[in-house]
């Protein structure tokens, strides 16, 4: 019996989550790490016990919450590449639509999947040659000439995945899409590998719908089916001699049995592994080495189209375009359109890289599984938001404007003058005005709607601008406002979070302007525990600190204050944890990383104390000082400093 190659793809992809949702499994769930005996590591290990390669897609986002969570757990990939168990298959680093945006965003995107899987898995970029199309939407127009761009680290993908239906056209032709998705027989072309007509060279990988269907082996028969499919392909191979390959590729959480996929996933995926292994007719291949050392002898043209559930049992469209275009979308769609706009608009007036790459990427994250809509039924499925864009989706889009927010501190960085100033001004464009105090060293915002608190600083002193507080990359689960205190998991807690009054509206006063600026924010928020509270602000010319003098109103003998830092965090989400240290004076409690430092002061020891009971708490990509008020007035200063670069 002739021998067949069998590629097992899985697609890891989750957005940068963390832990403690009330509405779905956190990150510790789909890693695995509750023993519970499902989630990705089972995935793993089976196949480290097996010894068959399998071919992994790990989206960027993914890879940069594992980074950060669970940076170990990294290791236990590396190992399985050690072993040569792994070959990795590149993609968009935000899952993004591709056919929806613009040429340099999509090369953006793909090249930032390159280099984050040549920064934490050492690989010649050279070699990752196969590519997965996010949620499988093909537009060859549109996605070819990026794909292909010799200016990638591996000057240009050669190969993608895609379901084995669009080798068919939609209309015309002897057999068209509709009559594959309703037949049952077999076509060996179906699993020979075919250059794309117009595709700029790419090859077609064809995806076998019926292996998606049949593993893991959940019926009785679904094991026999996929042996009884291997031994056609072998009869057919050794009468054709074309090398064909049968591929399976699916959502990892189907395998893993997380996510709302049956829980007996990893131990019917297992019995396909036991059987293989016993069957070395039928080789496990990892695409990369075998698509540089098998021909391919067919050429088509593959029209735009997704796979068979997306397209048409959840409503999308053949091209996604029933979604993207949905009369309930275009408010989300012009959140995305307007920052990008924003972004490269102040780009070209003049700003730093270092904080314009910072808006670009949190850009990318942005563009995360576009315009998706809940199904009605399935897994993915959910009555009660079926068929509108999900909650989830609609908070991703939303908060695409924080770019806008970061490319304002780089443009400030490059055009700053040696004054101080402090103004009103909706940076977002939420309908909130900000309060920003700037100087030739900090750009900082505080957001008087919201708590009064201090949602973004960044250090524009050196000689690259960095963001030390503020991670709008994290994940914002259902919530859409900008800037709002987020409870749930709470994940954003920006600085000077008072608690159990993080959403108190304030009033905003500017006192004094010229060297120094000052302003203060009173809550008014009626019937909170802290209505009259004030924090008084203050800005010196060239200073690297600004001053919070904290003035509790009568009733309110004590308070604890929430300071989050994320020190660069562009280089957080990039390397995880790897280079973060704390930063410690007598009186100042703070982190460092990549060169730049931020903290918390307090001036008066005797009137506040850091908790010594409440350890830094980690939120997505930073950590939280916290301090309890107990007299005022007191000064506290959260200051920054980046290292003097040779």
């Amino acid at each position: 019996m002739g021998s067949i190659d069998f590629a097992l793809v899985h697609h890891a992809n989750q957005y940068l989550i963390t832990n403690g949702y009330q509405n779905r499994e956190g990150l510790d769930d789909v890693l695995g790490l509750r023993g519970t005996g499902r989630g990705y590591r089972k995935i793993f290990d089976l196949h480290r016990t097996y010894g068959l390669p399998l071919n992994l897609h790990l989206s960027g986002t993914l890879l940069e919450a594992i980074l950060w969570h669970h940076p170990d757990f990294l290791d236990q990939l590396q190992d399985l590449q050690r072993l040569g168990l792994l070959d990795l298959v590149a993609s968009s680093y935000g899952q993004n639509i591709m056919r929806f945006f613009g040429l340099e965003h999509n090369f953006r995107q793909v090249d930032e999947c390159l280099r984050i899987y040549q920064r934490h898995f050492g690989m010649d970029p050279e070699t990752l040659k196969v590519f997965w199309p996010p949620e499988r939407i093909w537009d060859t127009k549109i996605t070819a000439p990026v794909l292909t761009d010799k200016r990638l680290p591996n000057k240009g993908h050669e190969f993608v995945l895609i379901d084995d239906r669009l080798f068919y056209p939609v209309s015309d032709g002897a057999w068209t899409r509709k009559q594959f998705d309703e037949s049952q027989e077999r076509n060996f072309n179906d699993f020979c590998p075919c250059r794309i007509i117009d595709g700029e060279g790419l090859t077609a990988l064809p995806i076998s719908r019926f292996l998606r269907l049949n593993i893991p082996p959940r019926k009785e028969n679904s094991l026999k089916e996929v042996a009884d499919l291997f031994h056609w392909l072998s009869e057919k191979k050794t009468a054709v001699g074309c090398p064909p390959i049968a591929i399976f590729a699916d959502d990892l959480e189907k395998s893993a049995g997380c996510c709302s996929w049956d829980p007996e996933g990893p131990a019917q995926y297992e019995t396909l592994l036991q059987w293989l292994a016993v069957n070395p007719w039928v080789r496990p291949v990892k695409l990369n080495e075998w698509s540089r050392t098998n021909c391919v002898t067919c050429r088509k043209s593959i029209e735009v189209g997704g796979y068979f559930e997306m397209s048409l049992l959840f409503g999308a469209g053949e091209g996604y375009e029933k979604w993207h275009c949905d009369q309930k979308w275009p408010a989300y769609r012009d959140h995305y359109l307007w920052s990008e706009a924003r972004v490269k608009d102040i780009g070209t007036q003049g700003a730093d890289p270092a904080l314009l790459e910072t808006s670009w990427k949190h850009l990318l994250a942005s563009g995360w599984e576009t315009a998706w809509h809940t199904p009605p039924n399935g897994v993915h499925g959910d009555i009660l938001y079926a068929n509108e864009p999900s909650p989830w989706a609609k908070a991703i889009a939303s908060h695409s404007r924080h770019a806008a927010v970061i490319a304002e501190a780089a443009h400030w960085m490059r055009l700053k003058d040696r004054s101080a100033q402090a103004i009103l001004q909706d940076l977002d464009q939420d309908g909130q005005e900000e309060l920003i105090l700037k100087n030739e060293r900090l750009f900082a915002v505080f957001v008087p709607a919201f708590g009064g608190r201090l949602s973004y600083l960044f250090n524009i002193a050196g000689a690259q601008g960095k963001m030390v507080i503020g991670n709008p990359s994290d994940d914002w689960n259902w919530q859409e406002d900008l800037n709002k205190y987020m409870e749930i998991p709470a994940n954003h807690p920006g600085a000077l979070a008072d608690e159990g009054c993080e959403d108190d509206r304030y009033e905003v006063v500017v006192t004094q302007s010229g060297p120094t600026v000052e302003a203060v924010l009173r809550n008014w928020q009626s019937g909170s525990r802290a209505l009259g509270l004030e924090k008084s602000l203050r800005l010196a010319e060239n200073s690297n600190e600004i001053e919070v003098t904290y003035r509790l109103p009568p009733g309110l003998p004590d308070l604890a204050v929430a300071c989050g830092l994320s020190p660069d965090y562009l280089y957080l989400l990039r390397f995880g944890r790897s280079f973060l240290k704390e930063y410690t004076a007598p009186n100042i409690r703070g982190f460092s990383n990549n060169g730049v430092s931020v903290w918390v002061g307090i001036d008066d020891p005797v009137k506040a104390i850091f908790d010594p009971e409440a350890l830094p708490r980690e939120f997505g990509h930073g950590l939280n000082v916290r301090l309890r008020v107990m007299d005022s007035p007191v000064t506290l200063r959260i200051g920054t400093i980046q290292e003097i670069e040779p």
